[in-house]
Protein backbone atom coordinates (compact mmCIF):
# COMPACT_ATOMS: atom_id res chain seq x y z
CA UNK A 1 0.00 0.00 0.00
CA UNK A 2 1.28 3.48 -0.82
CA UNK A 3 0.50 6.92 0.53
CA UNK A 4 -1.63 7.98 -2.46
CA UNK A 5 -5.34 7.29 -2.44
CA UNK A 6 -6.82 6.59 -5.86
CA UNK A 7 -10.31 7.36 -4.62
CA UNK A 8 -9.41 10.84 -3.38
CA UNK A 9 -6.96 11.95 -6.07
CA UNK A 10 -8.89 10.83 -9.15
CA UNK A 11 -11.89 13.19 -8.80
CA UNK A 12 -9.58 16.17 -8.25
CA UNK A 13 -7.62 15.23 -11.37
CA UNK A 14 -10.75 15.10 -13.52
CA UNK A 15 -12.62 18.06 -12.01
CA UNK A 16 -13.00 21.46 -13.71
CA UNK A 17 -12.08 20.25 -17.19
CA UNK A 18 -13.65 23.35 -18.75
CA UNK A 19 -11.37 25.66 -16.73
CA UNK A 20 -8.34 23.56 -17.64
CA UNK A 21 -9.29 23.78 -21.32
CA UNK A 22 -9.59 27.58 -21.08
CA UNK A 23 -6.16 27.76 -19.45
CA UNK A 24 -4.70 25.50 -22.15
CA UNK A 25 -6.25 27.65 -24.90
CA UNK A 26 -4.82 30.85 -23.38
CA UNK A 27 -1.38 29.25 -23.02
CA UNK A 28 -1.55 27.98 -26.61
CA UNK A 29 -2.27 31.51 -27.85
CA UNK A 30 0.69 32.85 -25.86
CA UNK A 31 2.99 30.15 -27.28
CA UNK A 32 1.79 31.03 -30.78
CA UNK A 33 2.63 34.69 -30.09
CA UNK A 34 6.23 33.81 -29.19
CA UNK A 35 6.34 33.00 -25.47
CA UNK A 36 8.69 30.02 -25.39
CA UNK A 37 9.31 28.79 -21.83
CA UNK A 38 7.40 27.80 -18.72
CA UNK A 39 8.70 30.52 -16.40
CA UNK A 40 7.72 33.29 -18.78
CA UNK A 41 4.28 31.70 -19.30
CA UNK A 42 3.87 31.56 -15.54
CA UNK A 43 4.81 35.22 -15.14
CA UNK A 44 2.45 36.40 -17.87
CA UNK A 45 -0.58 34.29 -16.96
CA UNK A 46 -0.20 34.54 -13.20
CA UNK A 47 -0.58 30.78 -12.87
CA UNK A 48 1.84 28.65 -10.90
CA UNK A 49 4.67 27.18 -12.94
CA UNK A 50 3.46 23.64 -12.19
CA UNK A 51 0.01 24.48 -13.50
CA UNK A 52 1.48 25.99 -16.67
CA UNK A 53 3.55 22.83 -17.06
CA UNK A 54 0.42 20.69 -16.74
CA UNK A 55 -1.41 22.72 -19.40
CA UNK A 56 1.61 22.55 -21.74
CA UNK A 57 1.71 18.78 -21.21
CA UNK A 58 -1.99 18.67 -22.15
CA UNK A 59 -1.13 20.57 -25.35
CA UNK A 60 1.74 18.16 -26.05
CA UNK A 61 -0.70 15.26 -25.65
CA UNK A 62 -3.07 16.99 -28.11
CA UNK A 63 -0.12 17.23 -30.54
CA UNK A 64 -0.31 21.05 -30.70
CA UNK A 65 3.08 21.99 -29.20
CA UNK A 66 6.41 20.32 -28.53
CA UNK A 67 9.63 20.92 -26.62
CA UNK A 68 12.36 21.64 -29.14
CA UNK A 69 15.77 22.95 -28.22
CA UNK A 70 16.83 25.26 -25.42
CA UNK A 71 16.42 28.94 -24.64
CA UNK A 72 18.21 31.12 -22.08
CA UNK A 73 15.83 33.09 -19.86
CA UNK A 74 16.89 34.91 -16.68
CA UNK A 75 20.40 33.39 -16.89
CA UNK A 76 19.12 29.80 -16.93
CA UNK A 77 18.80 27.33 -19.78
CA UNK A 78 15.21 26.25 -20.24
CA UNK A 79 13.35 23.96 -22.62
CA UNK A 80 11.96 25.84 -25.60
CA UNK A 81 8.26 25.34 -26.33
CA UNK A 82 7.25 25.66 -29.98
CA UNK A 83 4.02 25.22 -31.91
CA UNK A 84 4.04 21.95 -33.78
CA UNK A 85 3.65 22.43 -37.50
CA UNK A 86 0.61 20.61 -38.76
CA UNK A 87 1.12 18.98 -42.14
CA UNK A 88 -2.10 18.37 -44.00
CA UNK A 89 -1.92 15.30 -46.24
CA UNK A 90 -1.98 16.22 -49.92
CA UNK A 91 -0.89 19.83 -49.45
CA UNK A 92 2.74 20.74 -50.12
CA UNK A 93 4.01 23.50 -47.82
CA UNK A 94 7.38 24.15 -49.46
CA UNK A 95 9.12 23.07 -52.62
CA UNK A 96 12.62 22.85 -51.17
Amino acid sequence: MNKYSYQTSLPAYHSHEDVKQLQADKIYQLIKSGIDNLLRLSEITGLEQGRCSARVNDLVAENKVEYKGKVIYKNFTRKKIVVKQVITPGIQKQLF
